[in-house]
């Protein structure tokens, strides 16, 4: 299998549009990082939330733009490409059919965030909100969502509709004893688990740490599931295909 570079697909590294980057320095400085880290294709999902960050598409697309200039000048072959995570609510699918939240990388993959303590029901009601529009819902960092992860049943039931998950690098790079870790390990051995997101802010308290979760993984989980995970499903998702 090809396996040039990661695709990180949760990232907040735009700068000025929401609680990532700060400036062109820092977010300078996170594309240093994230080509240190192996990533070739970055995908920008500055947060979506009503109210509380700029709702201006066109900017993100402006910005992901001027960010790729950037990022070229320290890898040539990367790329940057723009999304939102979207939090929930009812209106979602007509703010994505207008515009005003975007999917990933122009694709039908929807990166949705529910609050950490949201019912399942309002979980699973959302999701099938967005499938029945055409679109594919990539739950965010599943491993906050305490109804959907500490229910075997409710993962089950979500990937039956034909839901995705992804999971923060971050998270999986506890030690042994850490439960979340594990779990979302066992999640990955059952290929429960869809794409990978450094989730990245900054360069020090939520740094990219793609790599550094890579090389964790590969101590436990088989190879031909990582490259499922790392390369098959990120390939699909910009070519919009569906992977389930």
């Amino acid at each position: 299998m090809e396996t040039k570079g990661y695709t990180d697909i949760h990232t907040h590294i735009l700068p000025g549009i929401d609680d990532g980057s700060k400036d062109w320095e820092m977010t300078e400085n996170m594309l240093r990082a994230a080509v240190m880290q192996g990533v070739e294709t970055i995908i920008a999902t500055p947060h979506n939330y009503p109210g509380r960050t700029p709702q201006d598409s066109d900017k993100i697309r402006r910005l992901c733009e001027e960010t790729q200039k950037i990022g070229q000048k320290i890898l040539p072959s990367l790329r940057v490409m723009a999304g939102n995570e979207i939090l929930y609510r009812p209106e979602v699918t007509k703010e994505l059919a207008s515009g005003h939240a975007l999917t990933l990388a122009d694709s039908s993959y929807v990166l949705i965030e529910f609050l950490p303590h949201e019912s399942f029901r309002v979980v699973s009601e959302g999701m099938n909100e967005l499938l029945e529009n055409g679109y594919y819902p990539v739950l965010a960092h599943v491993e906050r969502v305490k109804e959907v992860f500490d229910s075997e049943e409710n993962i089950s039931r979500l990937l039956r509709m034909g839901c995705c998950l992804q999971s923060n690098c971050g998270s999986l790079m506890g030690n042994l004893f850490d439960r979340r870790s594990a779990r979302l390990r066992k999640m990955i051995t059952k290929r429960q688990i869809h794409f990978l997101g450094s989730d990245c802010h900054d360069t020090q308290s939520r740094p990219p740490v793609y790599d550094d979760c890579i090389r964790s993984l590969k101590k436990k989980i088989s190879q031909d599931i990582l490259d499922q995970l790392l390369y098959t499903n990120p390939k699909q998702l910009q070519s919009d295909d569906c992977i389930l």
